[in-house]
């Protein structure tokens, strides 16, 4: 037999082989958690080891082919994959062959490096894309250990759940080069020109975040992240002297002229490669106030002769030193909030019926005193609150919990006018027996308190209502599993803040009048495959929680939806996504 000549491949009749490696996404290995199906057009593979997620064909055509995978239908844990080849692939350069191997796609990269093991990073960007696109996805019926990171939800379109939704994250949440390349169809390629991205920084808070117009120099603490050596604090766009402590936290120092006036001043963090943060408040408040409204400061009157209470007063402007003052003496006050402040009154203060002003007054410097407010004491008692605040006409006799100030022993409780047996708890609460008499039809009950002399209450309703009654509700009949709908239930005696129970769970409920309610029954649930369900996994979260972007997009809705979602480490999330919104 004659030699054969090398350098004539055109002698040989060479006909393509293909092997196919399979990884897992959720493990990253080659060991799949069930069997998959793998074929050429009809054609199975000559042998397979499933262990190792590797099929072999032999003897193919030249040409364009597709290779399926599927999930074997008793073990459905990956979603499908079909990927385009052409054969045959081009020869290796260590041999005679003229040309480098290359991928359709990709005429500019090589085949797997055999120099290298194939799950390192620096293998060939060829083998990385094959890589990539022979990795099977998971659905929702993978089994997922005890305790893996996953985000679950359900993806919709105006309610409707959207089958064949693309739910990813975000892929630039990392700072890098990233290399941008064109590719053409037939598959030639650009050069490569790199997007920089870079690490943004991003302010969380300020502290203080209320300071009071004309206030002295201070240090303003920046919370955050991404904060670099070298990054400057800008208040109203005028840079801050600055402190870079970590990339959490920045000082920076506020002159008095800056908050020399009320404003609300704008603080932002630039670094040095000139990446802008996010924008916080810096609230310069002016001079205490009390505000005019009802309620500001609460209680608005007491009952001479009062035990020991707590005065809250609401305005703005409060600095978190501020001090209540009480027809001049200073209170042990507690801040709790630029606009709220609460101060302790005791009894020998509220001793004897007077007209006591109450003022808020910020030390400074410079001192600054708010406007004045009068807290009433009087003589009468003052009921506030009746519980239960309704009943059921002919539901029978009730025990009536009656909260106020300046009850005393002796303290008696009217139904209409007509005494009823009372007990005194406290000087803030006193309870009463009602007859079933007296709430045996629908009405509205006038609750007054005399004192021993015949100081009365403000008088407050009970109210003595119809039970409610259904009549009917639309629709009657639903199916198994059908959407979210709205249930009316028409009938009787329905009250504000009724709420309607389906099978013991109470609804969200819309009171639409005495006759008809509204309630919103949710889905009963879905099932898997073509109901928008989705499964996301995460194996890269660092520290106890991690806020991650989804991107839901479909062929039938013009713009992606963008979901914020915090995972937590070892535990599942649920969201449901809604496209119309």
């Amino acid at each position: 037999m004659p030699p054969l000549n090398m350098n004539n491949p055109d002698v040989f009749p060479f006909q393509p082989s293909l092997v196919v490696l399979l990884w897992d996404a959720f493990t990253g290995a080659n060991t799949l958690a069930g069997d998959v199906t793998v074929k050429i057009g009809q054609t199975s593979p000559l042998f397979q080891k499933q262990s190792q997620a590797a099929f072999v064909f032999a003897s193919l055509g030249n040409g364009n082919v597709t290779v399926s995978v599927r999930s074997t239908p008793d073990e459905p844990y990956y979603l499908p994959v079909d990927i385009p080849l052409t054969l045959p692939f081009e020869r290796p350069p260590a041999t005679l062959w003229p040309q480098p191997p290359v991928w359709q796609g990709y005429p500019d990269i090589t085949l797997a490096d055999p120099s290298k093991m194939l799950d390192d990073p620096e293998q060939t960007p060829a083998y990385l894309a094959q890589r990539t696109l022979t990795t099977l996805l998971p659905t929702t019926s993978y089994p997922f250990p005890a305790g893996a990171t996953l985000v679950r939800g359900v993806v919709k379109n105006a309610g409707t759940p959207l089958s064949g939704a693309l739910v990813t994250t975000a892929s630039l949440a990392q700072p890098g080069q990233f290399p941008v390349v064109v590719i053409s169809p037939g598959g030639q390629t650009s050069a490569a020109v790199n997007l920089a991205v870079v690490n943004t920084p991003v302010i969380d808070s300020v502290n203080p975040a209320t300071v009071i117009a004309g206030a002295a120099a201070f240090e303003l603490s920046i919370a955050g992240s991404g904060f670099e050596p070298g990054a400057v604090v800008k208040l109203n766009g005028t840079a801050l002297s600055t402190a870079f402590i970590t990339a959490n936290a920045l000082f920076a120092q506020v002159t008095g002229a800056e908050v020399a006036t009320a404003a609300q001043l704008s603080v932002a963090v630039s670094n040095p490669d000139g990446t802008a943060s996010n924008q916080q408040t810096l609230t310069v408040a002016a001079a205490p106030a009390i505000s005019s409204a009802a309620g500001s400061i609460d209680p608005p009157t007491v009952t001479a002769g009062s035990a020991a209470f707590t005065l809250t007063v609401q305005g703005s402007g409060f600095a978190t030193d501020a001090a209540v003052e009480l027809s001049g003496a200073a209170l042990a006050t507690t801040f709790v909030s630029s606009t709220e402040v609460q101060a302790q009154i005791a009894p020998a203060q509220v001793a004897a019926s007077a007209q006591l002003n109450v003022v808020v007054v910020n030390p400074g410097p410079p001192a600054l005193t708010s406007n004045a407010e009068v807290l009433a004491v009087v003589s009468t008692p003052v009921i506030n609150s009746l519980e239960p605040g309704a009943v059921i006409a002919a539901s029978g006799p009730i025990t009536l919990t009656i909260g106020g100030s300046g009850f005393v022993a002796g303290s008696v409780a009217e139904v209409g006018g007509t005494a009823i047996p009372t007990v005194f708890m406290n000087a803030t609460e006193i309870t009463a027996q009602v007859t079933a008499a007296q709430v045996a039809s629908v009405g509205q009950l006038s609750i007054l308190v005399s004192n021993p002399g015949g100081a009365s209450s403000n008088a407050q309703t009970l109210t003595v209502a119809a039970a409610p009654t259904i009549s009917s509700i639309a629709p009657a009949t639903v199916a198994a599993d059908s959407a979210a709908f709205e249930l009316t239930v028409l009938g009787s005696g329905f009250a504000s803040g009724a709420v309607v129970n389906l099978n013991g769970n109470a609804l969200p409920t819309t009171f639409v009048s005495s006759v008809e309610l509204d309630a919103i029954v949710p889905r009963s649930g879905y099932t898997t495959g073509s109901d928008g369900t989705f499964v996301l996994f995460f194996d890269d979260i660092s520290g106890r929680s991690q806020p991650v972007t989804l991107i839901v997009t479909h062929p039938s809705v013009p713009n992606p939806k963008l979901v914020n979602v915090t995972v937590l480490r070892g535990a599942t999330v649920s969201v449901d996504i809604d496209m119309s919104s």
